[in-house]
């Protein structure tokens, strides 16, 4: 028996993850969105109508829209009805720290004369 018959039919350990690694990669494929991070900046402490959300980010309410679909089908935010409103809050606290803690730390490896550093230090302390 070769070594790759044998690779073939032992699974290795790391195999026994992949559904994990690819779950936790879809994740965080959620930040990898500059909207949905000023979405999320705008209702991480507060709950937000859509409205409320589009006159926070400057995007359009389709944009908007489209971004916190993807978020409330992944269970990182919840919305609720109220009227004509749909509001929009953070149901994933650990998705939050999540956020704030690679703001930190890219915020901390800017340098400390460009304005950015300041924005995303003050973003993860008052968040």
């Amino acid at each position: 028996m070769t070594s790759r018959q044998r690779a073939q039919e032992a699974p290795r350990p790391i195999d026994e993850l992949h559904d994990v690694f690819a779950a936790v990669a879809r994740y965080f494929s959620l930040l990898s969105e500059p909207m949905r991070l000023k979405i999320l900046h705008t209702i991480c402490s507060d709950e937000r109508s859509v409205s409320a959300i589009v006159g926070a980010t400057g995007a359009t309410q389709t944009n908007v829209s489209r971004h916190l679909a993807l978020l409330h089908h992944a269970g990182v935010v919840s919305r609720r009805k109220e009227r004509n409103a749909v509001f929009y809050k953070v149901a994933d606290p650990v998705f939050a720290d999540i956020c704030r803690t690679v703001c930190r730390q890219i915020a901390g490896r800017i340098d400390a004369r460009q304005p950015l550093r300041r924005e995303l230090l003050d973003f993860a302390r008052d968040h």
